[in-house]
């Protein structure tokens, strides 16, 4: 292993986690000391197996899409097992609390990159699903709008944003073609290290997207019961709301791609689409404890993200490079 392998595997195992932590506990102390929160704290409880609960959902979703990730992988020619990518896929997540949505893509290439063209592969395939994930929310909270009633320029996006965010993966494989096209004319040799993607890999990826962000809805759910003193019932509106309250949250912090994981930006939105709902129970607290439930939300995930880094460490085993077979059939197609 060379040096600066050796730092980038110091900088993922050590700095990265304890940098997470700090990051987390002064979010979590500032939104503490706001006053809506803690006047409606001694209101509320908390019921840790709704949190466990919750926290398996979220490793759920991501093991979905971590699992479309490691398939591209493969199909790009780039063979990768299910139990290396998604160990991969959740330790470069630790990167998006670094400012710059960049650091998540560094960590995979680093991990399973180990020359210019799986690194090429690596790092297209990586964006690819990182904007797959991200359009499939924007569809889903723009489906199911409607339920929420609400105008989101008060949150700073306007309601057509979402549509637009939706139509991402149609563009990237009409960029990714092009590029293909253009790099694969220039190069001397009539070959170039592009993958090309198709739009049944993207259609495929939407659909494990959107289950994905299913379990993510029902997360936020199961954090709200953990909370609120009265259960509510889990109905197909209401399962509806929460997921698209949740994706509009989660995507619009992703936007802001200077912003730790969405830290703050996210908190305030689910904030503000979360205070409607709870209203009827805590009239004006409703906002407090909207911001509460979103900081339980972001420390239960985060949580539960860092344990499962712990658990695949101590598993002891090495990622180690991956072969770059070239997958002709791929190459073939895009001739």
């Amino acid at each position: 292993m060379n040096k600066g392998r050796r730092l980038a595997r110091i900088f993922i195992q050590w700095v990265l986690p304890i940098a997470v932590l700090i990051a987390i506990a002064w979010q979590f102390v500032s939104i503490l000391s706001r006053p809506e929160v803690r006047e409606q704290i001694d209101k509320l409880q908390l019921r840790w197996y709704w949190l466990v609960g919750s926290g398996i959902l979220y490793l759920c979703a991501h093991t979905i899409w971590a699992n479309f990730w490691t398939r591209l992988l493969t199909q790009q020619g780039l063979p990768t097992s299910q139990a290396t990518g998604i160990t991969a896929y959740f330790i470069s997540q630790l990167g998006k609390y670094i400012p710059g949505k960049i650091w998540v893509i560094l960590i995979r290439v680093t991990m399973l990159g180990t020359s210019g063209k799986s690194r090429t592969i690596v790092a297209v395939t990586a964006t690819f699903e990182a904007l797959t994930s991200m359009a499939t929310g924007g569809f889903i909270a723009a489906l199911l709008l409607p339920l929420l009633s609400l105008d989101l320029t008060k949150f700073g996006a306007k309601n057509s944003s979402l549509v637009a965010i939706a139509l991402l993966p149609v563009g990237l494989v009409f960029l990714n073609r092009l590029i293909y096209v253009m790099v694969k004319r220039q190069s001397q040799s009539g070959e170039t290290d592009i993958p090309l993607m198709s739009f049944r890999t993207m259609l495929l990826g939407i659909l494990q997207a959107a289950v994905g962000w299913l379990f993510l809805g029902l997360s936020l759910w199961m954090t709200m019961q953990a909370i609120l003193p009265e259960f509510r019932a889990l109905e197909l509106e209401e399962l509806g709301r929460l997921t698209a309250i949740n994706a509009i949250a989660y995507v619009i912090g992703f936007i802001f791609l200077f912003m730790p994981a969405g830290a703050g930006i996210r908190e305030d939105v689910m904030k503000g689409l979360l205070t409607p709902e709870l209203a009827g129970n805590f009239g004006e607290g409703a906002a407090g404890v909207a911001l509460y439930i979103a900081l339980i939300l972001r420390l239960v995930w985060t949580t539960a993200e860092i344990l499962l880094v712990g658990l695949l460490y101590l598993r002891k085993k090495k990622l180690g490079s991956v072969p770059v077979p070239v997958t002709p059939s791929l190459q073939e197609q895009a001739a």
